[in-house]
């Protein structure tokens, strides 16, 4: 299976071998084996891209009057290597990367008894994965060349095996009441280890070996890397009914994390459940009888995760460190030796229900989470000398109600459709978090003005965003823009912006700049036609980081999906959708080409839409080079670019056809289906100028495919 990556000289193959085996040795002894191979080969971008976003970014920027080939129809570099003919010089960024990955399952069932049996599982899986990397000389710029020659190359080896045991016993006692108990225990058991080394100026384009690259002081480097974790588990589950119809279920799991320390390594994750088909009760059937199925359902559960954990957020890293000529080291993270397992209690009640013989079904289901211990990467103050450290951040509450109705709404002859959807509400709010002495517990958070004058004539301030007590994640705020100042006259005079611009310079209405002396003036900026004009909350003639506002969240409150299927005669029509509301994305990419961009990149056709003399109406501010050198117009995040993100998506249409059965037989065949699928076809949405409205931040990475398919399915 090979497949051409969207960047040039790009592709991902994979090749893979699967073999399944299952014999019984004896009447009370099977044997089942399952194995798995997989080698992937890959290309990755060009050398001269950082990024997915970054070459994207510059596909879409791309000048239209650039010139690709010369007059003989050579190429030619362009601008430069990082916005040029990405076909120039591919050879000269050469990388080749592989994996081999063995998967391999052996269990045997012993049947002890009738009702009971024993179930043992191995499991070894191998994966190892080697990757490489020359940059020959290249040129970076129409006649210059870029000669460090680099060189790299890494490996890596993962080896895990899990081994586990369960007893399995079945029981129906006195006629109607009905027993199963399972029992087992796991093992798991995981290595890892990794090299990698990089080095430079290798003496020709034909060496890529690390070997020949220059061994002068920082030329060349080396690491290896080592992680071991292992997890035991025991878990058990007790199911009872009484004749199928009042249902009682208790499970237990425990488990013991061995990246964990001290009494934090075990945790205990118990359940229970309890459900009544009263679709079975003779009294309903009697009062409803159009009713097919009636189940009512309710469970209680924790569950732990110990996935957030990384291999060195309990002992710390350290980094090779000169001091004074001397080789140390120095720590490169925190420990925090404190960790332990996140906990989730999920409390659930459902209603199932089928009418009219299963031709409409529906499911209600409510449903609260109570996330404790959840791990995150806690800010710490600059004076530490440290970013942050992985702890485990309080509480989070996760609750909402989900619904699933689907339903045959035509059984005819030639015709017959089928419907079926979902949708869920969805809220998050903030319980507690660790003690910080501020405000709710503040991790993050902004201070803006409320709005609320208050009894001194001053603004109430209040802070948002950021993690906080009560209140929900994923807040946008930004700065409200109120239109754009069409002319000199529509500037207040006395008008201060302190804030938005990248390197701190203040922003000055006509009166007050006039009133600055040219020493001044040349660490200041002029407000001038052409600018956003920004909303000064508190009316005290300045707009500074408090003059901010609460746009929305950019978690969607509601989310869901639904599907059709039409039939008629031989030809299936399949339709699926889903879709989200309730929610803000900001469009982070027509601000950078419209201003905040450097260099000969090309635009959007939003530019026709910028403020000019002659285009004094437009709806987006003064187009200029460099904006967050300047009045940060396009630089600062603002409503201008926040968007709803409401959306419908079209993510599959099919149309397929069989061909009749006795044309089918006239070509020795059972079935012949022929069918075309359009997959992500496109959106109905509110944010117009986002690609994937799915996402809270647009940006300019790998978008998902729009995708043709023509299938064939033959039987014989």
């Amino acid at each position: 299976n090979r497949q051409e990556g969207l960047p040039i000289k790009t592709f991902y193959e994979r090749y893979s071998f699967v073999l399944n085996a299952s014999y019984k040795i004896t009447d009370w002894l099977t044997s089942s084996s399952n194995f798995n191979y997989n080698r992937a080969n890959w290309k990755n971008m060009p050398g001269s891209q950082t990024s997915e976003g970054n070459y994207f970014g510059r596909i879409m920027s791309t000048p239209p009057t650039v010139r690709f080939q010369d007059e003989d129809g050579n190429p030619v570099l362009g601008p430069n290597s990082g916005d040029g003919n990405q076909n120039y010089q591919p050879d000269k960024w050469w990388n080749f990367n592989q994996s081999d990955k063995f998967t391999m399952v052996q269990a045997f069932q012993i049947d002890i008894l009738k009702n009971l049996s024993v179930k043992g599982t191995a499991n070894w899986y191998y994966s190892e994965s080697l990757a490489e990397s020359f940059t020959r000389d290249y040129e970076n710029t129409p006649g210059q060349f870029v000669r460090t020659r680099s060189s790299s190359a890494s490996f890596s080896r993962d080896f895990s095996q899990t081994y586990n045991v369960v007893l399995n016993y079945n029981q129906t006692f006195a006629k109607d009441h009905n027993v199963a108990v399972m029992l087992g225990m796991e093992y798991f058991d995981r290595y890892s280890r990794s090299f990698k080394a990089s080095g430079s100026g290798a003496p020709t384009d034909d060496f890529a070996d690390l070997s020949l690259t220059d061994n002068g002081e920082g030329k060349r480097s080396i690491d290896s890397g080592h992680s071991d974790y292992r997890i035991l588990s025991y878990f058990g589950r007790l199911n009872y009914d009484y004749k199928g119809r009042y249902l009682l279920s208790a499970v237990f799991r425990q488990d013991g994390y061995s990246s964990l320390l001290g009494d934090n390594r075990w945790g205990f994750f118990p359940g229970v459940s309890a459900g009544w088909i009263f679709g079975q009760e003779n009294f309903v059937k009697d009062a409803l009888p159009f009713l097919s199925f009636g189940k009512l359902r309710a469970s209680y559960g924790v569950n732990g995760n110990a996935t957030g954990i990384g291999a060195y957020d309990l002992q710390g890293s350290y980094n090779s460190q000169k001091y004074n000529g001397n080789v140390g080291f120095l720590i490169g993270a925190l420990p925090n030796p404190g960790l332990k397992w996140e906990k989730t209690r999920t409390a659930e009640v459902g209603l199932d229900m089928s009418f009219f013989e299963n031709r409409l079904n529906a499911n209600f289901t409510y449903y609260n989470r109570l996330t404790s211990d959840k791990y995150a990467n806690l800010s710490l103050p600059s004076t530490t000398g440290f970013s942050s450290i992985k702890n485990n951040n309080g509480k989070f509450r996760n609750s909402g109600v989900e619904i699933e109705l689907s339903g045959k709404i035509i059984q005819a002859k030639d015709w017959s459709w089928d419907l079926g959807g979902n949708i869920s509400f969805n809220k998050n709010k903030i319980v507690s978090l660790p003690d910080n002495g501020l405000i709710r517990n503040q991790q993050d958070a902004s201070q803006i003005y409320s709005g609320k004058q208050l009894s001194d004539g001053t603004y109430e301030k209040i802070w948002v965003g950021g993690n906080q007590e009560g209140y929900e994640p994923g807040v946008l705020i930004a700065y409200k823009a109120d239109g754009l100042y069409r002319s000199w006259d529509e500037i207040p005079g006395n008008l201060i912006v302190t804030s938005g611009n990248y390197n701190g310079k203040k922003m000055y209405g006509p009166e007050a700049w006039k009133k600055l002396s040219s020493a001044e003036q040349k660490n200041a900026l002029p407000i001038q036609p052409g600018d956003v004009k920004w909303r000064d909350i508190n009316g005290d003639g300045m707009i500074d980081t408090y003059d901010q506002v609460v746009v929305g969240n950019t978690n969607p409150h509601w989310i869901g999906g639904f599907n059709t299927t039409l039939r008629w005669k031989n030809f299936q029509l399949y339709g699926r959708f889903d879709f989200a509301f309730d929610y803000w994305i900001y469009d982070n990419t027509t601000p950078w080409f419209l201003g905040c961009m450097q260099g000969t990149y090309n635009t959007t056709k939003e530019v026709f839409n910028t403020w000019s003399e002659e285009n004094p109406n437009a709806k987006y501010p003064r187009f200029v080079y460099a904006d967050q050198l300047m009045n940060a117009n396009y630089y600062r995040t603002s409503t201008l670019f926040a968007y709803k993100g409401n959306y419908l998506a079209i993510r599959e249409i099919s149309l397929s056809y069989s061909l009749p059965k006795a044309w089918a037989n006239k070509a020795y065949c059972q079935k012949v289906d022929v069918s075309i699928t359009g997959q992500n076809l496109g959106y109905i949405t509110s944010a117009k100028n986002v690609a994937s409205p799915e996402v809270s931040s647009a940006g300019s990475g790998y978008a998902l495919p729009r995708t043709l398919l023509f299938g064939l399915n033959v039987t014989f």
